[in-house]
């Protein structure tokens, strides 16, 4: 019993427990940030709150893992010795998601090493910038479509209309029949409008305008 209060002693001595609630508590806090800033740019088609979850678990994880390591030098080389063994074979669909992985594991590693101003500072203008480029990116796309239009092999796509006059293709493929081009350009309600009605001309087999922006009203 005594060697159990001994072990006890020893390591409140190394990590104390207020410095280890303090240690959890913010990087709970900026896993929650860290998850509202994933939520708030997330573009996919399904958004996954297990994913979300496994954010906050892992930078609190790895939090604890650095507070444990940074108090013991004998543990820190045990650790490292077991978690070179460890392999993760989950295939991560979105490069984004893989960044805000690794962005959990940061936040977790630097509140385990105690620079608290650091994470906190460092999450706040990440957080930031995420938002500005993803919300700027948004802008600059609004307005912008992807048209294909479908017509026999001999009909110029720039003829067709005075809104395809000047646009630059982007891809052309024709068969015997039929030809099929894609181009990218910024419509109006009038443009998309008159767009729509190429596809009752008589060399127009068919009109597709897909939207960059789903909130643009097509």
């Amino acid at each position: 019993m005594d060697r159990i209060f001994e072990l006890f002693s020893t390591e409140l001595s190394a990590v104390s427990v207020e410095h280890l609630l303090l240690c959890v508590g913010l990087c709970f806090v900026l896993s929650l940030y860290i998850i509202l800033i994933y939520r708030l740019t997330y573009s996919g088609v399904l958004y996954s709150r297990r994913f979300a979850l496994s954010l906050m678990v892992l930078s609190l994880v790895t939090s604890v893992v650095i507070l444990a390591i940074s108090s013991n030098v004998v543990l820190s080389l045990g650790m490292v010795g077991a978690l070179s063994i460890v392999r993760f074979r989950t295939a991560v669909k979105d490069f984004m998601d893989t960044v805000f992985m690794f962005w959990a594991i940061v936040n977790g590693i630097i509140c385990g090493a105690g620079f608290v101003l650091i994470s906190v500072l460092a999450s706040l203008a990440i957080g930031v910038l995420i938002l500005l480029v993803y919300f700027l990116g948004r802008v600059s796309r609004r307005d912008l479509y992807m048209v294909v239009v479908r017509t026999k092999a001999d009909v110029s796509f720039h003829d067709l209309s005075p809104i395809l006059a000047k646009v630059e293709i982007k891809s052309c493929s024709s068969t015997s029949d039929l030809q099929e081009t894609v181009a990218e350009l910024r419509l109006t309600h009038k443009q998309l409008d008159a767009l729509r009605a190429l596809a009752k001309e008589e060399n127009v087999v068919s009109v597709d305008i897909v939207a960059y922006n789903t909130k643009t009203g097509l």
